[in-house]
């Protein structure tokens, strides 16, 4: 055999222990959304203040098959919110954190699902003026252990969006 013929085979064991060394880890993910909504800024915010608006648009039947059970809202920076909602047959809580209050142009949330008790996302809602509309920015930061969901994780916060637009039309 010729030194040509060694070193063929010597990169195909390398290749195929780096194989073999499986996937590497996920990493943390981001992903965004934009929409125009047809309604003025500080009316689009305080949708996402108020558990009454909240329960019309974030959760509920209008996104997903859920019902919503309780709707708890502690509005102020470093306040918390609480929502329970059942969602096939399971009760669910989503709990969070206002990091960021910055009416009407930014806010901020930590992100937490009963489902995946360690896993906390980070969600950014910019809100733009554009005269009588607002352009909502939504950038969503997953956790390592969320990323491969991330796909329908963009989803259901995109029909909330959209939800949210017919609500506000």
């Amino acid at each position: 055999m010729t030194s040509d013929q060694l070193s063929f085979f010597d990169r195909n064991d390398r290749e195929r222990s780096l194989f073999e060394q499986g996937t590497p880890a996920a990493k943390p993910t981001t992903f965004s959304l934009t929409k125009t909504i047809n309604a003025p800024t500080q009316k689009v915010y305080d949708q996402w203040l108020i558990p009454v608006f909240i329960g019309k648009w974030m959760f509920g039947p209008k996104v997903q098959r859920e019902k919503v059970i309780r709707l708890e809202n502690n509005v102020r920076k470093g306040g918390d919110f609480k929502f329970l909602i059942s969602r096939k047959n399971q009760d669910v809580e989503v709990t969070g954190e206002i990091k960021v209050l910055d009416i009407p142009r930014r806010l901020e949330l930590s992100w937490q699902e009963s489902t995946y008790p360690d896993e906390i996302s980070l969600v950014i809602a910019q809100f733009d003026s554009l005269e009588a509309k607002t352009k909502l920015k939504l950038n969503v930061k997953l956790p390592t252990e969320l990323s491969p969901y991330k796909d329908s994780i963009k989803r259901l916060w995109s029909a909330r969006l959209t939800a949210l637009a017919k609500e506000l039309k």
